[in-house]
């Protein structure tokens, strides 16, 4: 057991399964003919963006986490879990990211709706990829217009998500789905 109580499983072996499973569960959730983009299933009216609750809940993406005691009718519901960004590439849905959050909707509005480097990680990661020259001091300043063009693009991609409770599990089905799926953004690379 951790500090917070937390017990370690007695093994992965269960874990591997179930990652396959997850993974599969995603691959075909991306590549439904129903999917959608990130900009699909989010709301712009001048600088606000809101989550489309409806479309959301329709794919089966619905809020497992609560804030508060009951369910709030405001909104501030989330989703913990797996998503899984996919791009289309001659006719096939590819998927190219898996990430996890606690706050699934808000971390899938920052990366294609974020300001700042670090909220769209994934657009910041691929305009760094295709241009040497960019850094998180200059991404702002000399290379916004390549940031806005890489959120555009992370804007576009299809968006899967798989609930998932247990921390313990969530961080080891981040890494194995990424390497299941060999997602091509994807990196494990420690600061």
């Amino acid at each position: 057991m951790n500090y917070r109580e937390e017990p370690y499983p007695e093994g992965l072996e269960y874990l591997l399964v179930e990652a396959k499973k997850i993974a599969g569960t995603l691959l075909n959730k991306l590549r439904h003919p129903n999917s959608k983009t990130l900009e699909e299933l989010f709301t712009k009216s001048g600088d606000i963006i809101n989550r489309n609750s409806t479309l959301f809940n329709e794919l089966g993406f619905e809020p497992n986490v609560y804030q508060g005691k009951c369910k709030n009718p405001k909104g501030n519901n989330e989703f913990k879990g797996i998503y899984l960004y996919g791009q289309e590439i001659d006719g096939m849905v590819i998927p190219i990211y898996v990430g996890i959050s606690r706050t699934a909707y808000k971390r899938l509005r920052q990366h294609g709706f974020g300001g700042k480097h670090n909220e769209s990680s994934l657009a910041y990661l691929i305009a760094k990829y295709h241009n040497k020259k960019i850094s998180r001091a200059n991404i702002h300043i000399d290379f916004k217009d390549d940031f806005k063009l890489k959120k555009s693009e992370v804007q576009s991609l299809i968006v899967a998500m798989y609930p998932v409770e247990n921390d313990y599990d969530l961080y080891f089905f981040e890494v194995a789905i990424a390497g299941i799926l060999k997602t091509k953004w994807n990196s494990f690379r420690t600061h």
